[in-house]
């Protein structure tokens, strides 16, 4: 019941759901109209019924009385005759007079059988109908009475009389109403009504349809630019439609995308300069290790393998001993060594400010393969051999090592492909798109995104691009990122005096 409840009313659109409840209320008023209309037409037939069998038996009684009296038996069949003939009518309406004739069977006299219709008169209503509005009218029977004691008078006598001074009846005449032709009146004024009745229903529905969906489109609007500003796009705007309560909602709608695009392009500002404080101090960092500890390192190691050589040729006990010390003294060095190229890297790639992103990006995908042996990492990238400045090399740096790195540890992925490449359109700013795609478990609904993740988008998002990651038809995720590759240069420029003001304050 619940699921048929959702498909016919709350699935709907609002504009569907007026037109719903607008359609149910004409059809119920439908209904009610029709069922007064039945009302009424039966108690107008059933009116018009009487009078007709009414004004039929004072036709009867003038059609007797202008009979000749004659109490001969053998002239009897001579009135019969003559009733039969003066009560026999062409095109009489709303009544039929029948009479019985020798055999006791009821004879047609009005109106005649077989006459010509009048073409004037409506065709006749369909059985159904004629079912509906006709009354049930009761057939009237009639005697008529040749009475000795009336010396020779002829009546009519509407119940037969059982005793009495009577000679013989001359015949019985049945007058019975006929609602089929009033039928045929009621049921030609309905289907001339009902085109009519038809066409405004269709015409008033058009105009509610329409206006509907002149009132609601205006929500269809705002329901469209809900959707850009939860894609980021928050220089979305309205334009205030006529109506007033819906202006006062686009007003609105336009002063929070506002708010929002200025509280984002500051956020932006912010990250951005944060993450090019980052990157300086990780710079910063990974010169001192590269400058002061790699130095000390190879001291170490230098001196430690000259104390080796001094104490090689010697062969008392603590000799031996200080030289397996010295053995691990360089052995924890190069460990320390090693230690520090990797910190290096992770601080600061070393060919950032050397080498094209394409070729970065490469050397990047190549250690991650020799890290995760068991996963294919298979490249595509396809940018030229261009550079597109520190922030942006190290932005696409960072989301190819956090995606891959995701993919593997939380999508448990066997396949990953990393395809980069510049799309230049013919109108629009350059952008730069890297797809991640792996084979993964993928994202599960409402799934929170990590801290690698987050940083990932808010990196992307501080450069005025845009992030998303989805699941793939078939199986895994796809992780897209575009940067507008112009906008990104124009916003490391803008915030690169700043970050050298606040330096230089703290």
């Amino acid at each position: 019941m619940a699921k048929l409840l959702n498909a016919i009313w709350y699935d709907r659109t609002i504009r569907a759901q007026f037109m719903i409840a607008i359609g149910v209320i004409n059809v119920i008023a439908l209904l009610i109209v029709g069922v007064i209309f039945v009302a009424n037409a039966n108690k107008a037939t059933r009116v018009e019924m009487d009078a007709s069998v009414e004004l039929a038996k004072n036709f009867v009684r003038v059609a007797i009385q202008s009979l000749s009296p004659n109490t001969r038996p053998e002239d009897i069949s001579k009135n019969v005759d003559q009733l039969s003939s003066r009560l026999r009518i062409g095109n009489l309406r709303h009544v039929r007079i029948y009479m019985a004739d020798a055999t006791g069977a009821l004879v047609q006299l009005s109106p005649v059988p077989n006459a010509t219709r009048d073409p004037a008169l409506p065709p006749p209503a369909p059985r159904w109908f004629e079912a509906l509005v006709a009354p049930d009218v009761a057939p009237s029977t009639v005697s008529v009475v040749h009475s000795a004691k009336t010396a020779g008078s002829i009546v009519m006598v509407e119940m037969p009389v059982l005793d009495g001074p009577r000679t013989w009846d001359l015949g019985t005449v049945v007058i019975a109403g006929e609602p089929s032709d009033e039928v045929a009146e009621v049921w030609a004024d309905l289907t001339a009504l009902a085109p009519v009745v038809g066409l405004i229903n269709i015409l008033v529905l058009a105009t509610l349809y329409l206006v509907l969906g002149r009132l609601l489109d205006p929500m269809a609007n705002v329901a469209k630019g809900l959707s850009r500003l939860e894609d980021g796009d928050y220089g979305t705007r309205l334009t205030p439609p006529r109506v007033m309560e819906l202006g006062a909602i686009a007003s609105s709608f336009n002063r929070l995308a506002a708010t929002l695009g200025r509280t984002r392009s500051e956020n932006g500002r912010l990250y951005s300069q944060l993450v090019t404080v980052q990157e300086e101090e990780r710079r910063e960092i990974a010169n001192e290790l590269h400058d002061e500890a790699s130095p000390c390192l190879f001291g170490i190691m230098a001196n430690t393998m000259s104390a080796q050589r001094l104490i090689e040729h010697r062969t008392d006990e603590s000799t031996a001993e200080l030289g397996e010390h010295l053995a691990e003294i360089l052995k924890i060095t190069d460990r320390l060594k090693h230690m520090n190229r990797v910190m290096l890297k992770k601080l600061r790639p070393v060919a950032v400010d050397h080498v094209a992103l394409s070729e970065l990006a490469r050397e990047l995908v190549g250690e991650l393969q020799n890290r995760y042996p068991d996963v294919d990492i298979t490249p595509s990238l396809r940018t030229r051999g261009e550079r597109y400045g520190e922030l942006v090399d190290l932005t696409i740096y960072r989301c190819i090592q956090e995606g891959v790195t995701n993919a593997i540890r939380h999508g448990n992925a066997r396949a990953i492909r990393v395809d980069l490449f510049d799309k230049r359109p013919k109108r629009g700013a350059r952008l730069l798109h890297l797809l991640i795609q792996d084979d993964g478990k993928g994202v599960s609904p409402g799934t929170s995104l990590g801290f690698g993740l987050t940083a990932m988008r808010e990196r992307v998002q501080a450069l005025s691009g845009t992030w998303r990651i989805e699941n793939v038809s078939s199986k895994g995720t796809l992780l897209k990122i575009v940067i507008p590759v112009t906008a990104a240069l124009a916003k490391t420029k803008a915030a690169a005096p700043r970050i050298l003001d606040d330096t230089e304050v703290t």
